[in-house]
């Protein structure tokens, strides 16, 4: 087996891995040639217990987006964040009326907070935030087109949930064609074990999924020494 299905075992019984390896599931992917950090949802609704859309506290995660965060300023690397649009309307809503009872209550639809970051790893007028309507950040958006413009081939993706947002933007990644790492510290869900079936499952099929020191290291390994010779 791969490092990768490895990686798995006692989570994945035995049998279930063999037929992964049996179809060649489960290779790195790696870094290409310029990376960007790709940062889901990690706003107040989502990282603050306060609101229905957050079901519990994720410090790991904080603290890992804080520190990628830190470390992409540092080596010059573009930071795409992506949100909600605006969901005061029921239109604009859509078909989230039907899904979520809590659709119309004021924390999902105006208050201010809740689309906004904590401070510790908010964008800045360098960054691009992505507004979105559905869970996919490249659904409808211009994301993809503004990638290829910044040349960017590898998205190190963060965020929330697992299951639902980063999972759907990281599937559309891979669909064109470019290079994901997930960031597995750095993602969270308010399911445990939804978090942790689609970590395998991305990391099977559509994404490398990596630990933080990894990917901190690799960053620092191929894009340090670029800005060193810049």
């Amino acid at each position: 087996m791969s490092d990768k299905l490895d990686k798995w075992q006692g989570y994945v019984p035995d049998e279930e891995l063999a037929t992964y390896a049996k179809g060649g599931f489960g290779e790195r992917i790696g870094f290409g040639e310029r990376v960007a950090l790709l940062n889901i949802d990690t706003t107040w609704m989502f990282v603050d217990p306060s609101f229905d859309m957050c079901g519990r506290e994720l410090p790991e995660l904080k603290t890992a987006v804080t520190d990628l965060t830190a470390q992409f300023r540092h080596l010059g690397l573009p930071i795409y964040y992506s949100r909600r649009d605006n969901r005061n309307h029921p239109v604009r809503r859509g078909i989230w009326n039907l899904k979520l009872s809590v659709a119309e209550t004021h924390g999902y639809t105006s208050d201010p907070r809740a689309d906004q970051w904590p401070e510790a790893y908010a964008p800045t007028a360098a960054d691009v935030i992505i507004e979105k309507n559905k869970p996919s950040c490249f659904f409808e958006t211009p994301l993809e087109s503004f990638l290829r413009y910044d040349r960017v081939d590898t998205l190190v993706v963060v965020g929330i949930s697992t299951s639902g947002c980063v999972r759907a933007a990281v599937t559309d990644a891979f669909s064109h064609n470019f290079r994901v790492i997930v960031v597995e510290e750095a993602v969270g869900d308010r399911s445990p074990s939804a978090h942790k079936a689609s970590l395998f499952d991305m990391d099977m099929k559509f994404a490398d999924v990596e630990s933080h020191a990894y990917v901190a290291a690799e960053l620092n390994r191929l894009y340090g020494a670029r800005q060193v010779a810049e």
